[in-house]
């Protein structure tokens, strides 16, 4: 009961600085809150921890927020749209490949760690798959949270801050039947999930809840939105689970594994320049909406850029839901096979 309630206690006391700075303006802030909090009170020998199940509830919260709003977006406006999209998966290759091989070949991450630190994106699923695979999640939680800051950063220098407050709580209005069809979906995402975790398919809430959203919404009359609180909540606990992973480090490898994440943050904004550049070329869609797009990463900041900047903001968002899905299904996909295989090879080796 005790330790219940000293959980309880630091998602609170995470969640108000988180929602402070949320209200002073400062982006994702109910993610990098917490991180901040979680590394701060360590230093004073006080740990946060949480719930067993958070990324369970996490995968299932962003699963279903972006299968809702996968149905909201369109790309019918964008013309060569097959190409488009084709260019986005190169896209994709190219930012993984790049980041897999600096990772592995310069830094000397294990090929496990080097994988899952080169998905462009997709922390919660990551965190999900390290937790599967047993891959210490240290260096790679360390490697998407840096790609996440610099990415935010660029996109604030980009549009401009006029320094508002933001909201500090948005309360939900939900009626019966939404609140029914939404219960449905998780429910539906929940036990689909178990039954893919007991064939060891990785991350399979994110998967399955995702998948049930985008089909329930597509038969409904009625927009579904989730819950804003607990999308909130999910990024209070991720943004603990972040910290937790953080001060696990010691001061020197801590600046040691940021500056390499950064070097490949930094080259990779410049290979994704270079292919929007090319795309643009091909298909005359603007530079600055492309690289928005398929910047590896960070749909909300860059769709607010979009809006800011008077820019194609469904085009974005769309594109980062396709790029999401891609990423959070190939990697658990992938991973599955390969466990797949290495069963068969055992088995069929010689005693």
């Amino acid at each position: 009961m005790i330790r219940l309630l000293k959980m309880g206690l630091g998602i609170v006391i995470c969640a108000l600085i988180g929602g402070t700075m949320t209200h002073l303006g400062v982006p994702l802030a109910l993610m990098f809150g917490p991180i901040i909090a979680v590394i701060v009170f360590n230093r004073f020998k006080i740990q946060f921890a949480v719930p067993k199940y958070t990324l369970t509830f996490v995968q299932i919260s962003l699963g279903t927020s972006v299968g809702l709003m996968f149905n909201q977006v369109s790309l019918g406006q964008a013309e060569n749209l097959f190409l488009l999209l084709i260019m986005l998966v190169v896209c994709l290759a190219v930012q993984f490949s790049f980041s897999y091989f600096w990772f592995h070949r310069k830094v000397g991450w294990t090929k496990q760690e080097a994988m899952l630190g080169s998905v462009p994106g997709a922390m919660a699923a990551i965190l999900a798959l390290t937790d599967h695979t047993h891959t210490p999640p240290q260096k790679i939680v360390i490697s998407h949270t840096i790609r996440l800051i610099i990415l935010i950063l660029l996109a604030g220098i980009v549009v401009g801050s006029d320094g508002d407050p933001q909201p500090l709580l948005v309360l939900p209005s939900l009626t019966w039947q939404s609140s029914f069809w939404l219960l449905v979906i998780v429910l539906t995402g929940l036990g689909l999930g178990l039954v893919l975790q007991r064939m060891h398919v990785p991350a399979p809430f994110m998967l399955t809840s995702l998948g049930a959203a985008t089909l329930i919404q597509s038969w409904l009359d009625i927009q579904l939105n989730f819950p804003v609180l607990i999308t909130e909540l999910s990024m209070v606990l991720i943004g603990m689970n972040i910290g937790n992973h953080f001060i696990v480090f010691p001061l020197s490898s801590l600046i040691k594994n940021i500056y390499s994440s950064a070097q490949v943050v930094i080259i990779n904004i410049f290979l994704t320049l270079l292919i929007t550049v090319f795309a643009s070329w091909i298909t005359g869609y603007p530079i600055p909406v492309l690289l928005l797009a398929w910047a590896p990463g960070s749909m909300e900041a860059m769709t607010f850029a979009a809006i800011t900047m008077n820019l194609d903001a469904g085009f974005v968002m769309s594109n980062h839901i396709i790029r999401m899905v891609i990423i959070q299904s190939i990697p658990s996909i992938a991973m599955f096979w390969q466990e797949r295989r290495a069963k068969k090879r055992n088995s069929s080796s010689p005693d």
